[in-house]
């Protein structure tokens, strides 16, 4: 059986220190509630901490100053950054295997770079460009004119419509489709006739983008992805819409159509925006909130229509007292009636 790696080792690698054991072995990383004495586990969150306390795991990665007697700790000042690390060392990306597989289809005047790798049922379409060390899955289709960055992966049945651009070392997972037609429609005499999306899709470097996510095409110029951003799965960004580089967008959020995204915002789960409005750089929007108005920078709203969020969790705290405030009112109401009473009686 392996020897595993030292926790001594295992915190130099990530720019930590241990707290006990250095020479503990590691073989693995595993939950706390299934590590065994040869994992690391992560602890974070005091929410935790009893299942931090009865976990088996051999040691423990947690945030500066965090306190588990009787445990080796390796101490990091960012954890989460630190489990990536780990992560990529106990679990390595499989091996790339460049090369074309006999059953990819590529169009003559397409370019490939050096050591790409293009999976069984890929089809590569006209003067396509694919950069050196980029990945096509099985099943993928390049659209014809579309630019491919290098390193990048594409994992397999992704869609690239034509002139699409996908920058370098990008991850687009399965089903992901860039490009399709804006949702644009020109609605005289209860008929909807379509308008024509002739623009296209750029992906800037460094994005990732999750399953089954959207990306239109404008309806002219550019639907922009900016640098850095990353995507999860089943989100819908429609047509002229430019996200900002270093964005977060999470499940089942949506953007619709041009409207502009500043560097560093997030859009939680199933929040989304209206078109046409501007939201300013490192806004958050909170899970489940929809905005409707331009947002300043720095902004951090929640509900719908999105406000403030602690407005929003004023507004909430009064809501949760409503029944007992009417039963209240109507008290009040009896007393006013009782004293109207009264004074008329004394008239």
């Amino acid at each position: 059986m392996a020897q595993g790696k030292r926790l001594g080792d295992l915190a130099e690698r990530v720019g930590g220190r241990v707290v006990g054991d250095s020479d503990r072995r590691v073989h693995g990383v595993a939950p706390l509630e299934s590590a065994g004495p040869e994992d690391l586990s992560l602890y974070t969150s005091p929410k935790y901490r009893a299942v931090a306390e009865a976990s088996r795991a051999g040691a423990v990665l947690v945030g500066p100053g965090t306190v588990l007697p009787g445990r080796d700790l390796l101490e990091a000042e960012e954890p989460y950054v630190a489990l990536a690390a780990l992560l990529d060392l106990f679990h390595p990306a499989p091996p790339r295997r460049p090369g074309v597989h006999p059953d990819a289809r590529i169009a003559e005047s397409a370019h490939l770079g050096h050591e790409v790798e293009i999976g069984p049922y890929a089809v590569i379409g006209e003067s396509v460009t694919v950069g050196d060390r980029a990945t096509v899955g099985a099943g993928t289709v390049v659209g014809d004119d579309s630019r491919i960055g290098e390193e990048t992966l594409l994992h397999p049945r992704v869609v690239l419509y034509p002139r699409t651009e996908v920058g370098a070392r990008c991850i687009i997972h399965a089903g992901v489709v860039l490009g399709g037609d804006g949702f644009g429609f020109a609605t005289t005499g209860g008929r909807h006739h379509k308008i024509p999306q002739v623009g296209r899709v750029v992906v800037e470097d460094d994005v990732e983008i999750g399953a089954n996510s959207t990306v239109d095409r404008a309806t002219m110029g550019e639907t922009v992805i900016g640098a850095g951003s990353k995507i999860d799965d089943l989100v819908m960004v429609a047509h002229g819409v430019r996200v900002g580089p270093g964005c977060l967008m999470a499940a089942q959020s949506g953007i619709a159509g041009s409207t502009r995204l500043g560097a560093a915002v997030t859009f939680a789960g199933q929040s989304g925006a209206a078109g046409h409005l501007e939201i300013g750089e490192r806004s958050v929007v909170a899970a489940k909130s929809a905005v409707f108005q331009d947002l300043p920078p720095r902004s951090f709203v929640s509900g719908i229509p999105a406000v403030d969020h602690r407005r929003w969790k004023k507004a909430q705290a009064v809501a949760a007292r409503l029944p007992e405030l009417r039963s209240e009112l109507r008290k009040m109401e009896k007393r006013l009636a009782i004293l109207e009473q009264r004074v008329e009686g004394e008239e």
